[in-house]
């Protein structure tokens, strides 16, 4: 299904059109976690926090898009956005994660991965002076994992799969040059939920260059099969986009 979608996707994208335009957008800032639970495996293993009984630092993190927009209403790109959050403390009591056993009272160190490479498809529905509104949506591959450390135990369960997203963007020019810019991906299913919001405000320092400001969330995880991860991390972001 991915290389379907991804082939199609490269065809869209790279197609001849005299009404077609560039763009790269470029995302960075800090990154941390408001809660990080994990239990691996479910049957067996010992639900923790990466964030409570271990501290969380903050991350820096970059998030990258090229994309190409078709007759003003077709929108089709492509994002690599990875992190890393790293964990540290000591753990009150003896955890058991995949497959390890982790003594209470030692320093352990964690890292959490969560890379995330996504093709979208957003159609323009509604455009006026002050309001552009689209929907469509997005196919992820996350490639993710957990690593923790003591010293005595080493050990990281890895995952990698597939999401179908729901995609939908909101852009309001709330005063010359000025935009007030919503970015929604998610789906939620019985097997897990994932949530990727944007809200920014960007300045239009000239024709096709953009900078912004806001704050992003990432919320999600998964309680089926045989691992349970679920995840909050906020971003504080500033951006540039560059049309071409």
């Amino acid at each position: 299904m991915f290389k379907t979608m991804l082939t199609i996707g490269l065809v869209f994208f790279l197609q001849s059109s005299a009404g077609a335009q560039y763009y790269f957008d470029a995302e960075s800032g800090v990154a941390w976690a408001d809660h990080n639970t994990v239990k691996i495996p479910i049957k067996g293993g010992t639900r923790f926090s990466l964030t409570k009984e271990l501290k969380a630092e903050p991350s820096t993190f970059v998030r990258l898009r090229l994309g190409r927009i078709i007759k003003g209403v077709h929108n089709i790109s492509f994002l690599a956005a990875p992190l890393i959050i790293k964990s540290e403390g000591v753990f009150e009591r003896t955890v058991e994660y995949n497959g390890k056993t982790f003594a209470a009272n030692i320093p352990t160190k964690a890292v959490y991965r969560f890379n995330s490479y996504r093709l979208k498809y957003l159609y323009e529905f509604h455009h006026s002076e002050a309001l552009a509104l689209r929907w469509g949506g997005a196919l992820k591959m996350r490639h993710a994992g957990i690593e923790l450390d003591n010293g005595v135990q080493k050990t990281e369960s890895k995952n990698t799969g597939f999401v179908p997203l729901l995609a939908f963007t909101a852009d309001w020019s709330f005063r010359p040059g000025y935009e007030l810019n919503l970015d929604f991906e998610g789906l939620a299913a019985p097997q897990g939920r994932a949530e990727d919001v944007m809200v920014a405000v960007s300045r239009e320092l000239k024709p096709g260059l953009k900078l912004r400001a806001g704050y992003r969330f990432l919320e999600g995880g998964s309680g089926a099969g045989e691992v349970y991860t679920f995840a909050w991390i906020h971003y504080l972001l500033a951006g540039i986009t560059l049309e071409f």
